[in-house]
């Protein structure tokens, strides 16, 4: 997902393309063991920070039954009503007399709270505590049961059959059924539905022929054959598809509050959930309330009651003083510290400092279809001038860490060492190599980015480095984040186009949510569109996405990680980290490395 900074608003660009549904080779993969623990933990290893998750979302190993097929089975608008001016060096915290179970913190309006058809961060931050799946993944990325107690693998991997366990209940009492998967899957998959994640379902039988060429969405590969038992038939086998079986767009839904309410369904009074909460208010612009759900099935969560203060867009520094004049318990993970203000509240113990990792990357996207930007030589001259520590410290101020490959800690394949280094010289002699010495003769080069002082100061520094460093000039060009977006879609960037500013955050991670959704060349115009193939890569790739060995899946990546390091397509600058402050009252505070979600579910809040 594309990430726009701020109000961190992952508006996941291009959507998952179709590649998601990509060759796998073979037979069985075998279903994880359950585990214990509270349910609902944040998915620590496929979603937002660099976590130090060093394994990816692959099922843990599980013993195989007879007839090849695998089985796991389960373990028992008005304004915001904020302050308006930022917090004064000396504020110090405080104290409300809270109460214990009860957590606040700040978000942005959710622009759309329908599971089926989101792509923007803060609205997955509630739905994925609203709603729950088959599946879902627990602190190290491992696929664990959820809705589904147990679910068996077809020997040629292209059938799923789900068992739903005893218990999932609506929140209004009635049961979780496989109709209700059923009839989600095939609304999300519906174009009419407009779903930004209706590719997650490419992977299902006839799902691309109903999204794109108008097939009966009634023929998508999913049956529910009774209340318990769902079959899924898949176009091919894909290694991934048990992790994309836990993220949002693939959560059951119920069909009559939908076809009653129309978009008005996610409304407090309409709204109907599965998962550990329920929604208990949503005054728009100004807070929502959940709940525990009395009807949730799971380890009943400890935060009984949880308020989402709602801040506007860009309201970084009313969000902090709110925090630091004790009416929020944390900071959360969707609105950021504002940039002037990190180095004042590191240096404030009381203030409750924190880091944790994300599986993002910020980098800078060539054009190489451009004749002086096609040669590696030159992009690796462009990457290997850039003072990456320098960007992190004294520029972004936030804990990210240098980057040098493309993918995130925790993605299979990944191999920095493989890439080129800081070396100033190096980059001279690759550019006067490649027929550019001192930058004589190379164009003046265009690098856009879209409006946000980060990306501005990050701007400024590339064009005064490479100046200084190589003799490029470089002009920038500062857009509107919707313009933005549109922009490396359009023939001004195809054509005309050199750099513009690139940053993605896994939706799962897998490497197939890095190596086959941007670098691979049919993906390659969805997504950053930058002109880069290699034939090779594109081979190794699409049978990689579908290899159900992991070993061999791993070397396959690590084949395509070479093909990266040498071809360097990008300019890989750092990988993200995030930090947020949290009250000493509040325990457990450990967002999960994909989608950064506070892990509300196995959280506690003393009383204060």
């Amino acid at each position: 997902m594309t990430r726009q900074f701020g109000a961190r608003a992952w508006l996941y660009g291009a959507v998952l393309v179709s590649l998601v549904a990509m060759a796998c080779s073979s037979p069985s993969a075998t279903a994880p063991a359950a585990t214990s623990g509270p349910a609902g933990a944040a998915t620590s290893s496929a979603v937002a920070p660099t976590r130090a998750a060093a394994a990816p979302t692959t099922a843990a190993a599980a013993t195989a039954p007879a007839a090849g097929a695998t089985t796991t089975t389960a373990a028992a608008p008005t304004t915001a009503a904020v302050p308006t001016t930022a917090p004064a060096a000396t504020a110090k915290p405080a104290t409300t007399g809270g109460s214990a179970g009860v957590i606040r913190i700040p978000i942005t309006e959710p622009p759309q709270m329908d599971p089926g058809i989101t792509s923007d961060s803060v609205s997955i931050e509630i739905i994925m505590h609203l709603f729950e799946g088959l599946v879902g993944q627990d602190v190290n990325g491992n696929i664990v049961p959820k809705v589904a107690e147990k679910w068996d693998i077809s020997p040629d991997g292209l059938t799923y059959t789900f068992h739903l366990r005893d218990g999932p209940k609506w929140s209004d009492g009635k049961p979780v059924t496989a109709q209700d998967f059923e009839w989600a899957w095939k609304r999300n998959i519906n174009p009419k539905t407009a779903s930004d994640y209706a590719t997650s379902l490419y992977p299902v039988k006839n799902a691309e022929k109903i999204y794109n060429q108008g097939m009966d969405p009634d023929q998508l590969g999913v049956k529910a054959t009774d209340d318990k038992t769902l079959v899924v038939t898949l176009e091919k086998p894909a290694a991934y598809f048990l992790t994309l079986a836990s993220t949002w767009t693939l959560m059951p839904l119920r069909r009559d509050t939908i076809e009653k309410n129309g978009d008005k369904w996610v409304e407090a009074a309409n709204i109907i959930t599965n998962g550990p909460y329920l929604m208990k208010e949503w005054t728009h612009d100004q807070q929502i309330v959940l709940e525990a759900n009395p009807n949730y099935w799971g380890p009943k969560p400890q935060i009984q009651r949880a308020i989402f203060k709602i801040f506007p867009d860009g309201a970084e520094d009313q969000a902090l003083a709110a925090y630091e004049a004790g009416e929020l318990d944390t900071m959360g993970t969707t609105i950021n510290i504002p940039a002037q203000q990190v180095d004042r509240v590191k240096s404030d113990p009381s203030l409750g400092y924190m880091t944790y990792d994300e599986s993002a990357t910020y980098f800078v996207v060539v054009n190489n279809r451009k004749e002086y930007l096609h040669d590696p030589r030159v992009r690796k001259a462009l990457g290997m001038a850039i003072e990456r520590e320098k960007v992190i410290k004294d520029i972004i101020k936030t804990p990210a860490t240098p980057a040098y490959t493309l993918q995130p800690p925790g993605i299979m394949g990944r191999n920095p060492d493989l890439w080129p280094k800081e070396d100033v010289n190096g980059a001279k002699k690759l550019l006067a190599d490649a027929g550019f010495p001192d930058g004589k003769g190379m164009p003046e080069l265009n690098y856009a980015y879209n409006t946000n002082e980060a990306h501005k100061a990050i701007a400024e520094y590339l064009q005064q480095r490479w100046k200084d460093t190589l003799g490029i000039n470089v002009k920038l060009s500062n857009m509107d984040w919707k313009v933005f977006l549109q922009y490396r879609h359009t023939d001004d960037w195809a054509k005309d186009g050199d750099l513009f500013r690139g940053g993605w955050f896994s939706d799962y991670e897998d490497p197939n949510n890095w190596y086959n959704l941007l670098w691979y060349s049919k993906s390659d115009p969805d997504q950053y569109n930058s002109g880069w193939q290699n034939d090779q890569y594109d081979q190794i790739v699409s049978q990689a996405a579908g290899e159900q060995d992991r070993g061999k899946r791993e070397q396959l990546y690590g084949q395509a990680e070479k093909i990266l390091a040498d071809e360097y397509p990008q300019i890989p600058i750092y990988h993200y980290g995030g930090q947020t402050l949290v009250r000493p009252y509040v325990h457990g505070m450990k967002p999960s490395r994909v989608l950064a979600i506070v892990p509300l579910e196995t959280m506690t809040v003393d009383a204060h």
